[in-house]
C-alpha cells in the first residue's frame, strides 16, 4: 500500500486517480498543517560512490512513463517503476529497480546532462491518517550512469533561520524533515565562474528551491519571490520579507527549466518565475501581473515547463492549472519574448507536459495527447493508438511526456510508451507501442504465458503470448471456464505476419461483453491446423 500511495501523489495532485506504480505528487498546491516529526532514519546515511549494473529486459520495466531525456544512443526514462535507460534506441531496455542506491522507491525527479545524471527519489508515509510524501534523496552519477553517489533528502539545520541575499540578512523558517520535502523537477547547467564544472537545481516543494555546485555534496537554499511581491533583485537593499513556504505559495517550487547556463525559469504554485542572473534576481508572472483575456498566464499552479526553439525564438511553454482564484482556468500557457507577453492555449484539458518538434508543439493532457503548429492551434487529438503489428492498443487518455529522435516523436502515458513518425500531416504514421512485460522466452518447454497473471479486468487486460515460428500463420484464441465451457472468442483465424513473439490482448470480458466472474479460465491458442497450445489465467477483481 505504501508504494501504491506514494506513486500516486505526483498524479494525484492534478487527477485524484491512477493505477499502482505511478508517481509523486502533493495532493494539492499548499502544504499540509500537519505537525512533522524530525525524521532519523536511512536517510541520515553517509554517500559512497555505487558501481550499478543495471537489470536488463527487452521491455520497459514500467507501463507508466512520466519523464524521457534523449543523449545520442541512450534515452533516460522515469517511469513508474523507478530509472530506466535505453542504449540501443529502444531495441532493449535496462531499469535500476531494486538495486543499491534506489532500492524500491518511487522517482520524483530526474535529469540528464551530458555525462550527468541526476535522480530524486521519494517514498510515503501515513501520518495521523493522511499518506504524506516523503523525500528519500538525490543519486548522482557523472560517468553516464556507471557509478553513482546517493546523498539524503536536503535538509536544514534547526537554526538555520537566515539566509544572505545581496546585502540582506533574509529570515527563512528552517525545513528540518523530509516530508512534503520532495524533489520533483530538477535542472543542470554549468557553473558560474568554473564552466567546467556543473550545478544541480532541485524544485523541492516544501524544502524550496535549492542548488548544489558540487554534485549533491551541499545545498545552499535559492530566494524566490514572495506572494507579494513580483520580483526580487539582488542588489537592492532594505528587504524584509521571509523565505517561508508555508505561507509562500511561489516559494513551493514544483518545476524547472534551465534556458541556458544563466537564465532560469521556475513553476510555483503561484506562478513562473524568470532569473537571467544565476538564480540571483527574480522576476515572477502569473495570472494576477500578466495581460487581460486570453493574453495572460492561465493558472497559477505550474506543473511542467518546455522550450521549443522554432524560428530563430525559444518559445516558453508552461503547463499551468487552476490554484485559487476563480478565474484561472486549466491551460497551457506559452511566452515568445521571455515573458514579456504572454498567451495560453488548449483550455479545459488538465496540462501534464509539453513537447515539440520544430514548429509542431504537443500538449500531453489528462484528456489526451494533441498536436499542432505552434501559432495556428488547431489542435487534432489522435484516433485509436494501435500498433499494427503486436495488435495492441493504448487504453488511457493520461499521457505524460514527449519527445523526438529526428522525425520520430515519443510519447509517454499510463498504459504505455508509443512512438510514430511526424511527417508534417497530422496523426497520419503508423504506431509502436512498447509495453512492460515479464521477460520469458518461449521455447520447446514453454509454448504461452499471459500477463500480468493474475489480472484485475477493471484495471487492466491480460496480453496472452505465443509463438508461431511462421512467416504466416492463421491464429483463433479461444477462453474457457474451470468447467470447460466457451467463455469467449478472442480472435478467430485472424493472420499473423511474424514468426517471433507476439501477444493478444483478453479485456476479461465473455462474448456478450460482461466481465467474467473472478476465478481460473484457460485459453487455448490454434496455430493454423497444428497442435492447440493451452494455458491459464486467473481473474481476481
Amino acid at each position: 500500500m505504501k508504494k501504491y500511495n506514494i506513486i500516486l501523489l505526483i498524479i494525484l495532485l492534478i487527477t485524484g486517480f491512477l493505477k499502482a506504480q505511478q508517481y509523486v505528487f502533493p495532493t494539492e498546491y499548499q502544504l499540509s498543517d500537519i505537525k512533522f516529526k524530525v525524521y532519523k532514519s536511512e536517510f541520515d546515511r553517509k554517500p559512497a560512490s555505487i558501481a550499478v549494473s543495471p537489470n536488463k529486459s527487452k521491455y520497459p520495466v514500467s507501463n507508466f512513463i512520466i519523464r524521457m531525456f534523449p543523449f545520442g544512443d541512450t534515452t533516460w526514462f522515469s517511469t513508474g517503476s523507478g530509472l530506466m535507460r535505453t542504449t540501443d534506441r529502444f531495441n532493449s531496455f535496462e531499469n535500476y529497480y531494486g538495486l543499491e542506491p534506489f532500492g524500491k522507491d518511487d522517482l520524483s525527479g530526474l535529469a540528464v546532462l551530458n555525462n550527468v545524471v541526476v535522480v530524486a527519489t521519494a517514498t510515503s508515509e501515513e501520518i495521523s491518517g493522511e499518506s504524506v510524501a516523503v523525500g528519500t534523496g538525490i543519486k548522482v552519477s557523472t560517468d553516464y550512469g556507471i557509478h553513482w553517489n546517493s546523498y539524503p533528502q536536503p535538509i536544514d539545520g534547526r537554526y538555520d533561520t537566515t539566509i544572505t541575499y545581496g546585502s540582506n540578512q533574509i529570515y527563512a523558517l528552517p525545513v528540518v524533515v523530509p516530508q512534503q520535502n520532495l524533489s520533483y523537477d530538477i535542472a543542470i547547467t554549468k557553473t558560474k565562474n568554473d564552466p567546467l564544472n556543473y550545478t544541480i537545481w532541485i524544485t523541492s516543494w516544501g524544502g524550496g528551491l535549492r542548488k548544489s555546485t558540487d554534485y549533491g555534496s551541499t545545498w545552499q537554499r535559492v530566494v524566490l519571490p514572495p506572494d507579494n511581491l513580483d520580483s526580487i533583485v539582488v542588489t537592492q537593499t532594505g528587504y524584509t520579507f521571509a523565505v517561508n513556504v508555508r505561507n509562500n505559495r511561489n516559494q513551493t517550487p514544483f518545476c524547472v527549466k534551465a534556458l541556458n547556463d544563466s537564465t532560469l525559469f521556475v513553476g510555483t504554485a503561484n506562478g513562473i518565475n524568470k532569473s537571467t542572473d544565476w538564480g540571483l534576481s527574480w522576476r515572477k508572472y502569473n495570472y494576477q501581473n500578466t495581460g487581460p483575456g486570453v493574453n495572460k498566464v492561465s493558472g497559477n499552479f505550474v506543473v511542467n515547463l518546455h522550450v521549443q526553439k522554432y524560428g530563430g525564438k525559444n518559445i516558453l511553454w508552461a503547463a499551468t492549472r487552476f490554484a485559487e482564484d476563480k478565474n484561472e482556468k486549466n491551460a497551457f500557457s506559452y511566452t515568445t519574448n521571455s515573458g514579456l507577453n504572454w498567451a495560453y492555449t488548449l483550455t479545459e484539458n488538465p496540462p501534464r507536459n509539453i513537447s515539440s518538434k520544430d514548429s509542431v508543439v504537443f500538449c500531453e493532457s489528462e484528456s489526451g495527447l494533441w498536436r499542432s503548429y505552434f501559432g495556428k492551434f488547431d489542435w487534432t487529438k489522435p484516433g485509436l493508438i494501435y500498433d499494427e503489428v503486436t495488435k495492441d492498443q493504448l487504453r488511457t487518455s493520461y499521457f505524460y511526456s514527449g519527445m523526438n529522435l529526428n522525425d520520430t516523436v515519443y510519447f509517454g502515458s499510463a498504459d504505455g510508451l508509443c512512438r510514430t513518425i511526424e511527417n508534417g500531416q497530422s496523426w497520419t504514421s503508423k504506431w509502436k507501442i512498447y509495453r512492460a512485460m515479464k521477460s520469458i522466452d518461449l521455447n520447446s518447454d514453454l509454448k504461452t504465458y499471459a500477463a500480468p497473471n493474475p489480472f484485475a479486468p477493471n484495471n487492466e487486460v491480460a496480453r496472452i503470448f505465443y509463438k508461431t515460428g511462421k512467416a504466416t500463420s492463421k491464429i483463433t484464441i479461444k477462453v474457457f471456464d474451470f468447467g470447460m465451457s466457451p467463455v469467449r472468442t478472442v480472435i478467430q483465424n485472424a493472420t499473423r505476419n511474424s514468426p517471433d513473439e507476439l501477444f493478444t490482448i483478453w479485456d476479461g470480458k465473455n462474448n456478450d461483453g460482461n466481465q467474467v466472474a473472478n476465478g481460473v479460465y484457460f485459453y487455448r491458442i490454434e496455430i493454423d491446423n497444428d497442435t492447440p497450445v493451452w494455458g491459464k489465467i486467473l481473474v481476481i477483481q
